[in-house]
């Protein structure tokens, strides 16, 4: 029962705070305005996110499932679709998604937990691509992944000033570009040995 209703008290946190930073700065919020607009009183929101850092960590974890962040990935044929399945979400939270990109409290969350992400999309993919070195896996999906990245998303969106619908066909593009040279080509993210000269290197 104790636990049904902090899950409770926590959703109305999240909710309370979602709702005024898709309109407002997330430099304008505060804890004490989040316990206002959940309607539960300040040290209960304390004892759950002592900081707004906290806050926002713990958000991290709460949008993923939003945004599609903890949906399992299709084959490779299929890896240039997911653009379009991830970028629509990210519109539709772009304000409140943006806020929490702000804080570097955001990107530590993010980090830590890219490696139980990407260890289970290497997996997912592994199967497809036998042959391949672990090496050449690593780095050509993670370069894949960026592509549909809320982080790449937001870069397109402001950096480049692309509309949502170019957003999407640039990162298809890349996901397609980058998954075919990564089935032809895999041997190109290899480090190239130590024990061969360089000049044999540039012969070859």
């Amino acid at each position: 029962m104790r636990q049904e209703q902090a899950a409770r008290s926590r959703e109305r946190i999240f909710m309370a705070a979602q709702t005024y930073l898709e309109s407002h700065d997330i430099e304008t919020l505060t804890l004490r305005k989040v316990a206002q607009l959940a309607g539960v009183s300040p040290p209960t929101v304390y004892a759950y996110f002592p900081s707004m850092d906290d806050l926002v960590a713990a958000f991290f974890h709460w949008m993923k499932e939003r945004v599609g962040l903890d949906q399992p990935l299709p084959g490779v044929a299929e890896l240039p679709d997911v653009p379009g399945r991830r970028f629509p979400l990210y519109e539709q939270h772009a304000r409140l998604l943006c806020n929490l990109m702000n804080r570097p409290s955001w990107d530590r969350a993010r980090l830590d937990d890219r490696t139980q992400r990407h260890g289970v999309w290497l997996e997912g993919l592994r199967a497809d691509m036998p042959g391949t070195s672990d090496t050449a896996l690593r780095l050509g999906t993670r370069a894949i992944f960026a592509f549909w990245s809320p982080t790449l998303w937001r870069w397109m969106k402001e950096t480049c000033g692309f509309t949502p619908e170019e957003s999407e066909r640039v990162a298809r593009w890349a996901v397609r570009a980058l998954a075919d040279a990564l089935k032809r080509d895999p041997a190109a993210l290899e480090a190239p040995s130590s024990s061969t000269p360089s000049d044999e290197r540039t012969d070859r």
